[in-house]
């Protein structure tokens, strides 16, 4: 997977410097493999930008992390024309240019000879399937082995992120090429301005806790690549995305759980055993197909603990819902109480709600009470 950390310029003094060289250990010592910066923003000179740039890039190139930079519009003939940017550029071994507005594809040919980087990434947002076809095309015709890669925008404003069916449109249109697609997720530790909203490639994550957007990505969108978009991320952040990255990566297909005392014996062997998941859950909470299987010879359940349904509750469908009572769900985020679901018990390991999320692969998964 492509993990990514953003940094952007700033005036250039010893805090900026110190920060960037912080991020980035923080960045290499959790795991991630690639620095995004960018040269095109208009509030900054180009020179400003390069400055600033020169920072980022020694301090990645320290940790042999890979380095991308935004460039678009006018600022690609200030790199072309500038025969010391380019070797500066070069000295640094910059990896991949993510294109924005304003290019044509004699600069892009131009761009790939003169700084030797690996290839290009393009705006994942905003192409129809006939476009990303023929810049594909367009790509090849200048080097069959040019690498390619495709980001989604941020969307700095409340109410214009994406949405998830177009989002996951765009998506299918790079699988076709085994292009992996980067997804922008926001922080809430030091949003970035002007509007501090968070950087979001997704509307509705905008607000939602960072374990819940990877919970979203990971099992809904097939994520193969993100970048941190928000800037000077701490480290408890970077713990959080490792945690959750890792637990869902763990193919160890055991679940411990601890019951809630009143639980029947009846409830506890619906539990307990193995259980594949419905491919078509919730985002809220993923549905047993196992159990749903047996609760077609009407297991009755009778009413019992019908409290709040927290994240990494397990809970089983109790008699006044009928048909589905004895199907069990293991709770993704939080729910109210149901008067028809009993809340029987609860994951020992919360981390391991990640390592469920590969129920979409087709995993079985093995309950076990820890004793």
């Amino acid at each position: 997977m492509i993990k990514c950390v953003a940094l952007y310029p700033h005036e250039i003094n010893e805090e900026y410097k110190k920060k960037v060289g912080e991020t980035i250990a923080l960045a290499f010592k959790y795991g991630f493999n690639e620095i995004f910066t960018t040269l095109h923003l208009p509030e900054y000179s180009f020179i400003q930008q390069f400055n600033c740039f020169e920072i980022i890039a020694s301090e990645a190139k320290k940790y042999n992390l890979e380095l991308t930079v935004d460039l678009g519009g006018s600022f690609i003939n200030d790199v072309l024309n500038d025969e010391e940017i380019i070797n500066k550029i070069k000295k640094y071994n910059l990896d991949f240019i993510r294109l924005d507005y304003g290019y044509d594809m004699k600069q892009v040919k131009e761009l790939y000879e003169a700084l030797n980087i690996q290839g290009f990434v393009i705006n994942a947002s905003t192409y129809s399937k006939q476009e990303v076809k023929e810049i594909i095309n367009s790509f090849k015709d200048i080097d069959k082995n040019i690498q390619i890669r495709a980001c989604h925008n941020y969307y700095i404003r409340k109410e214009s992120g994406l949405d998830e069916a177009f989002a996951s449109r765009q998506d299918s249109y790079f699988e076709e090429y085994d292009i992996p697609v980067y997804y922008c997720i926001p922080t809430k530790s030091c949003p970035r301005g002007p509007l501090h909203l968070g950087l979001c490639t997704i509307e509705k994550h905008r607000d939602m806790k960072l374990e819940d957007i990877f919970i979203d990505l990971l099992a809904n969108h097939n994520l193969n690549a993100f970048m941190m978009a928000d800037e000077w991320l701490k480290e408890e952040e970077f713990i959080k995305v490792e945690t959750i990255l890792n637990s869902y990566a763990d193919n160890d297909k055991k679940i411990m759980v601890k019951f809630f005392d009143g639980t029947s014996d009846k409830e506890k062997n619906i539990v307990l055993g193995k259980h594949m998941f419905r491919y078509d859950s919730p985002l809220s909470n993923i549905r047993s197909q196992s159990s749903r299987q047996m609760a077609e010879f009407a297991t009755e359940i009778i009413e019992n603990n019908t409290i709040e349904r927290k994240k990494g509750y397990i809970t089983i469908d109790n008699r006044l819902y009928k048909r589905y009572s004895g199907e069990m769900q293991v709770i993704i985020n939080d729910l109210d109480a149901d008067e028809r679901v009993n809340v029987v018990a609860k994951l020992v390991n919360e981390n391991d709600i990640y390592k469920l999320l590969n129920y979409k692969l087709g995993y079985e998964y093995i309950f076990e009470e820890e004793k």
